[in-house]
């Protein structure tokens, strides 16, 4: 139940944005902007989360960076895939077969 509460919000969160950066500016550049901000984010939560958990200078255990960035931030990038695939399937060019004509 945590690793949905924990993917949930960033997927549709994810899902939501890129379908809106890819829909609506003019600019191919917006599209980059989530995942590159995310990456960023994750980065910076995951080292946070490494150095910052205990005084004595202990590291902290692989399981903590994969549940709390980890997880949170594979919703996010499943989202913007899932978002840009949407976006590619509504806007997209459709390919129309004729059909042969008998006779």
């Amino acid at each position: 139940m945590i690793v949905l509460i924990l993917l949930g919000p960033p997927l549709l969160l994810g899902l939501v944005l890129e379908y809106i950066l890819c829909r609506f500016p003019k600019s191919r550049l917006w599209r980059y902007l989530p995942p590159a901000v995310a990456a960023v984010i994750t980065w910076a939560v995951a080292l946070h989360r490494y150095h910052g958990w205990s005084t004595i200078g202990e590291k902290a255990p692989v399981e903590t960076l994969l549940l709390v960035p980890g997880v949170s931030a594979a919703g996010a990038f499943l989202g913007f895939f899932l978002g840009w695939k949407l976006w590619k399937w509504i806007w997209g060019p459709k390919v129309v077969k004729d059909r042969k004509r008998e006779g």
